[in-house]
């Protein structure tokens, strides 16, 4: 029996210091300061890109700015950067993805959305850069800040219509969001290359860039987070804001996506009972689609807006 015992006992300590080093790997705060160099998800996809998003992100960084703070529902100091139009006919928050930051996701949609006349606030999402925060949570709580960064911002302009924009991680969380309680004047959602659970984008991550199985890794991975950091990966779903919303939406997604595979966003589409929107870009890999085909996005992109802007919900 205990030639049995002893290898199950050495397999359960392994898969358990596996499971934390890649957890602690993959969910905690690890802020870059280069844009493309040194980068898991700056990706090669954008690198070929490079000189338009410097460009962008030298403009966005030029910007003069207002620097916002809130305190998260536990106890975090989060900020955010507001980035005010002239005579702005609408609001937008956006959210950027996983181990990235403002300028650099948003380094060209910034401008125009700028130069359509909306004001734009930028969260720094929790354990990025300027907000606190030691643990990444996938949108389990991140989707509570957001939902308190559209408030701010609408207390500011309550008369003006309110769109949540998110691309990766942040995508996921402003779907997350919108089956919370939201302000009045919010109108709809875009979510460019959304997950639709934490747990399926981990799981993905797992299988292609580390080639193990999900089972046991992932469930030991979720008691690590429930430990550690005071979630899990199966706290929620975006279909479980999908089911809650009546929030209209407009799903971005490129073909070639290999960190958030594009039937994800079909997930997220499918699952989505109110009126929605969905745009393919062929070819296009992680949040590459506005790069790949700019005339699109952008059409798509301002169609949304100024339709719910103007009309608002039913």
């Amino acid at each position: 029996m205990i030639y049995v015992l002893i290898p199950l006992i050495l397999l359960l300590v392994l898969v358990m210091c596996a499971s934390l080093y890649a957890f602690l790997r993959g969910g905690t705060r690890r802020d870059r300061t280069e844009l493309f160099r040194a980068s898991t998800v700056a990706p090669s996809g954008r690198y070929r890109f490079r000189d338009r998003v410097q460009s962008g992100v030298d403009w966005f960084e030029s910007q003069p700015k207002e620097e916002l703070h809130i305190t998260s529902r536990d106890g975090l100091s989060l900020a955010a950067e507001l980035i005010e139009a002239e005579n702005p006919v609408g609001l937008v928050v956006a959210a950027h993805g996983f181990r990235s930051w403002p300028s650099r996701e948003f380094a060209l949609v910034a401008k125009h959305l700028y130069e359509q006349g909306y004001t734009v606030l930028y969260p720094y999402m929790r354990a990025h850069r300027k907000s606190e925060g030691k643990y990444i949570t996938f949108g389990v709580k991140e989707r509570y800040d957001i939902a308190a960064w559209a408030w701010v911002l609408s207390e500011r302009h309550p008369d003006l219509p309110l769109f949540l924009y998110g691309q990766s991680m942040g995508g996921a969380s402003v779907i997350m969001a919108s089956g919370l309680d939201l302000p009045a004047n919010a109108r709809g959602v875009i979510a460019d290359s959304a997950f639709f659970s934490p747990k399926d984008v981990i799981g993905t991550a797992l299988v292609q860039s580390y080639k193990v199985p999900t089972f046991p890794m992932l469930p030991a991975m979720d008691l690590w987070a429930r430990i550690i950091a005071g979630y899990s990966l199966t706290a929620t779903t975006c279909q479980e804001a999908l089911d809650k919303t009546s929030l209209p939406f407009l799903f971005i997604h490129g073909t070639a996506d290999e960190l958030v595979p594009y039937e994800m966003g079909l997930q997220n589409y499918t699952h989505c009972h109110t009126e929605k929107q969905m745009l393919t870009v062929e070819g296009a890999a992680h949040c590459c689609s506005y790069y790949v085909d700019p005339v699109r996005y952008i059409s798509y992109l301002d169609g949304f807006l100024k339709r719910y802007g103007q009309t608002g919900l039913q």
